[in-house]
């Protein structure tokens, strides 16, 4: 397996799928997982970094130096990311916890994933995931081809005139936490 993020590696555990398999899964919170971890994974490094800032500001003695808002204004900081830390800690136990995604991966062996690194302005195929959203718009499931953005993907629904945007997520494209390179997901069996 390659490396994990500490987030990756968690939900891997817990749930013996990683983040790739969770998001070819056909239930919605299993589509989410991905995205969800995304999020979890900046708040906790915004987090991190918080409390450092003030770890080393009482460590430099700067609260004895500077004016008490400098270090008042970073425990502010270290409350608030605090606070959407544990929500989005909860939106992922949410995710993890829902019976259909369990049930599901108790009654079907996780798909094997391979990762194909995309930029903005390729078009490529992909299989749509099995988002809310994907869902609203009858596209979960469906295989198409979309044009990679820097933060959304285009595509043309059969008979559609219109083009429709999708956020990356919602497109199957994801971000790789090691290198920051866009990616999609293949499956390599023929589930």
């Amino acid at each position: 397996m390659p490396h994990l993020d500490p987030v990756n590696r968690w939900i891997t555990l817990t749930t013996g799928r990683t983040l790739d398999q969770h998001a070819t899964d056909p239930i919605p919170a299993a589509a989410h997982l991905p995205d969800a971890a995304a999020t979890l994974r900046h708040l906790r490094t915004e987090l991190l970094l918080a409390a450092d800032q003030l770890r080393t500001r009482l460590i430099n003695t700067d609260d004895l130096t500077d004016p008490t808002a400098t270090v008042t204004g970073v425990v502010q900081t270290i409350t608030d990311l605090g606070r959407e830390y544990r929500q989005a800690r909860d939106r992922v136990d949410t995710l993890i916890a829902d019976t259909t995604r369990t049930v599901h991966a108790q009654t079907h062996e996780g798909r094997v994933v391979q990762r194909r690194y995309v930029n903005p302005g390729d078009t490529v195929l992909v299989v749509l995931p099995h988002t809310d959203s994907c869902r609203r718009l009858h596209l979960a499931g469906h295989t198409t081809h979309i044009t990679v953005g820097t933060c959304d993907a285009r595509l043309r629904p059969s008979g559609s005139v219109e083009p429709l945007r999708l956020a990356h997520p919602d497109a199957g494209i994801y971000r790789d936490p090691t290198n920051g390179r866009l990616y999609i997901l293949r499956t390599t069996t023929g589930h």
